[in-house]
């Protein structure tokens, strides 16, 4: 039976064990008509899913999460039998060629379990085995440190013990979080590929929020964008997180060139983006013209520049002519 349950409070390892079988499946033919990914579907949409028709050419991947269906909360789907028989049929109908991921994401920490009480969960783990990623406490580094390891050497990075240890004590043990320390620590490198530990003493962060600058900069509140961004620089050289926000500004023009050109599954397929981190996003540029993402974007790619080149020496100083919106682009 083609359908997976995936649960857990550990979001990262549930996104890469559903990649895992999304390219299993698909291999690398992966396009709108194949995959779908879908967040909390109500109770008409859920049944329609589980009904998906094969297509002529090919299987088909649906990603649903479905957290409401199967845990005890004040969010839960409250089903009447009509239609948790509706839902049993159902599953229990799935076209061989129609490949379900339903995932089932927990409170960090909180040690939620899916409801085994459930007429629908007794009926899904008759059908398949579900598979659960709990996340990991900072205690157990002897666990983490394999794990990252393995990361680091995914994105052409060697790392330590006992560096891998001092990310541990740095970070924490939110592999999400991890994961975004070691991309910075992967552009501070470059072009060398082994991570010391004074390389992660002066990139690593764990208490400034890189994204909440990037939504102060949106807001155009500069003075409290510059802030924080001070804060930074007092932990991290400037460099990996100036390069995080120029890079995210040249995502978020592309999602406003596309915005009604495509739906948020087409461009999240198109930009290689997570659908429901695109969404957001959409929504923080709904009232942002792109000539003003346009001119920030070039702005901190010219700020990038002329750091890096010893045009300018100060970082602070480059993010406030980044901000300012008379000046030129030159």
């Amino acid at each position: 039976m083609p359908i997976y349950f995936l649960w857990g409070d550990e979001d990262y390892l549930i996104e890469k064990r559903a990649q895992k079988i999304k390219k299993e499946i698909l291999k690398d033919n992966i396009n709108e008509l194949n995959y779908r990914t879908v967040d909390n579907p109500s109770f008409s949409l859920f049944s329609e899913l589980l009904r998906t028709n094969a297509m002529m050419f090919g299987d088909v991947v649906i990603q649903i999460k479905c957290a409401k269906y199967f845990l005890e909360s004040k969010n839960k789907e409250k089903l009447d039998d009509k239609q948790t028989k509706e839902l049993i049929d159902a599953i229990n109908n799935i076209s061989d060629r129609i490949h379900i991921i339903l995932i089932c994401p927990t409170p960090r920490g909180e040690k939620k379990k899916p409801d085994s009480r459930k007429k629908l969960y007794k009926e899904l783990i008759k059908l398949t085995k579900p598979e659960e990623f709990q996340s990991y406490r900072t205690y157990e580094e002897y666990k983490l440190i394999p794990i990252i390891k393995k990361m680091a050497s995914e994105i052409g990075l060697k790392i330590n013990q006992n560096e891998c240890s001092l990310i541990v004590q740095t970070v924490g043990s939110s592999l999400r979080d991890i994961a975004n320390q070691l991309e910075k620590l992967k552009l501070y490198a470059h072009p060398n590929d082994l991570i010391t530990s004074n390389m992660i003493k002066n990139v690593v962060s764990n208490n400034t929020d890189i994204y909440s600058i990037v939504d102060l900069i949106l807001k155009k509140d500069y003075q409290q964008a510059l802030y924080h961004i001070s804060e930074l620089l007092q932990k991290e050289h400037y460099l990996p997180s100036l390069a995080f926000i120029q890079s995210t500004f040249s995502n978020l023009v592309k999602l406003k060139l596309y915005e009604h050109i495509c739906s948020s599954h087409e461009l999240a397929i198109k930009l290689n983006q997570n659908e429901y981190v695109l969404k957001k996003n959409l929504e923080k540029i709904k009232k942002i013209n792109l000539e003003e993402l346009v001119r920030l974007k070039i702005n901190l790619t010219d700020a990038e520049y002329k750091l890096k080149t010893g045009i300018l020496k100060d970082p602070i100083l480059a993010y406030e002519l980044a901000f300012l919106e008379n000046r030129g682009n030159k």
